[in-house]
């Protein structure tokens, strides 16, 4: 379930956090060997920036929107690499050089110290502010209310490093550097603020539209099962797994609120602790509800399995939905036709009129293939064939004959028989197929 793969990486992200992390490159407690944070040569502690290095790499996924690796027409994620990338190669010559400094093999305030110092301060900056566009994207994408105000002052911390980066550029004493680095701190723990709450507002948005998606799920399948009992079927174990479902649903709502409390008191411990337990809700209650499912396929008339023996054949007026590794042979009248392939495989003919040649493809010649097609009102015989094929067809006296292996969905007024021998079934009718089409949605 998406829902659930979203809240937990978030809820990942929550996890990272030290307020301390940037700590000025070159702040902190001291070195290794007990030194000040102000040396004889005026460092003001610069001489840790290696140690400040390690925090800033578990700091920065803070920050980082690191939930998605899809690109943008923008290329903020491939900024977001390449300044990742050059940090880290900054980071390692830092570390490299503070080596040589404890081991006495080059002089704390030569020139080759403050050029790599100088070095890891500008990259420091450019993978935040790359990391901040990258939250700005996914904030500007989400259509919060308050998306505005929050776009203003992540713009406000961009503004304020920017303008830092100028003063490192222009710094010529390892004072300069130091000074800045506190100032980068200083933003840097702003910044984490506020990133962090944002967060908190993305989970809880999801989480809440789930939760509320849950509560008509829970009464159609409710509905389903209560007709299911009037024709005599024994629903013991779905009215179980019913219960099970909104159990963990009521305790996803309890963790949330608590979770939201937590938030507003300050208390992030407690906070992460809440929205983990409520996405474990959420998992298990999809786990519940994917049984469900699967039970209640076994009572709809409509869904059929292909498993590579016998032939699907279909007659009726509707919608009728193919999936999987299928050659499917129709004839349709004043029908629309979409046909999705996914593996770029697909072999496709269209007569129309019982001569007119509308369409014929295979995609696996072709140097770019054309994954959808989309006919209105066609009339005619139509043969597919496709590895990795969706094809939806809806109209009036559909006439279908599939083979292969997947699945058919088929709802409206008809009949179809899946197999040698098999007794005529008849489609799914329209609850049946809402009700389906829901659970699809929800697994």
């Amino acid at each position: 379930m998406k829902l659930i793969a979203y809240v937990a990486v978030v809820l990942v992200l929550f996890s990272v956090l030290s307020t301390d992390a940037l700590a000025a490159p070159g702040e902190g407690n001291g070195n290794s060997n007990g030194n000040s944070n102000s040396d004889s040569n005026g460092n003001s502690g610069m001489g840790n920036q290696g140690g400040e290095a390690k925090n800033q790499e578990r700091e920065q996924n803070r920050i980082s929107v690191n939930y998605s690796n899809d690109t943008d027409n923008n290329g903020s994620f491939l900024r977001l690499r390449e300044s990742k990338r050059e940090y880290f190669s900054a980071k390692e010559k830092l570390q490299q050089l503070n080596a040589k400094m404890n081991s006495g093999k080059i002089n704390a305030s030569s020139k080759e110290v403050f050029d790599v110092r100088q070095e890891y301060l500008l990259e420091t900056i450019d993978y935040t502010v790359s990391s901040l566009e990258d939250l700005k994207q996914k904030v500007d994408a989400s259509e919060r209310k308050d998306a505005d105000v929050v776009l203003i002052e992540i713009d406000g911390y961009i503004s304020e490093l920017d303008a830092e980066k100028s003063n490192v550029e222009n710094a010529t004493t390892t004072k300069e550097l130091a000074r800045s680095a506190r100032n980068i701190r200083d933003i840097w723990r702003d910044a984490v603020k506020h990133a962090s709450k944002t967060r908190a507002g993305f989970v809880d948005d999801k989480v809440g539209l789930y939760l509320n998606k849950s509560v008509s799920l829970s009464e159609r399948l409710s509905n389903e099962i209560r007709q299911l009992e009037q024709q005599g079927e024994d629903t013991a174990e779905l009215e179980k797994l019913l219960g099970e479902y909104n159990d963990l649903i009521d305790k996803a709502r309890q963790n949330r609120e608590s979770a939201k409390e937590a938030y507003g008191n300050g208390d992030e411990t407690a906070s992460k602790e809440y929205w983990n337990a409520a996405a474990e809700n959420l998992k298990d209650a999809n786990s519940v509800l994917v049984e469900i499912s699967q039970i209640l396929r076994s009572y709809r008339q409509g869904l059929v399995s292909l498993n590579g023996d016998g032939t699907l054949k279909a007659i009726g007026n509707g919608t009728a939905v193919l999936s999987g590794d299928i050659e499917a042979e129709m004839q349709i009248n004043a029908s629309q036709l979409v046909i999705k392939d996914l593996a770029g495989d697909a072999k496709i003919r269209i007569i129309s009129n019982e001569s007119e040649v509308v369409l014929e493809l295979d995609n696996s010649q072709a140097d770019d293939p054309k994954r959808a097609l989309v006919y209105s009102n066609l009339t005619g015989k139509v043969s597919i064939s496709g590895s990795r094929l969706t094809v939806m067809v809806r109209g009036n006296i559909l006439d279908l004959a599939v083979e292969g292996t997947g699945n058919a969905v088929l709802s409206g007024d008809g009949t179809y028989t899946a197999g040698t021998g098999e007794d005529s079934k008849h489609w799914a009718s329209q609850f049946d197929s809402v009700s389906e089409e829901n659970n699809s949605q929800e697994d």
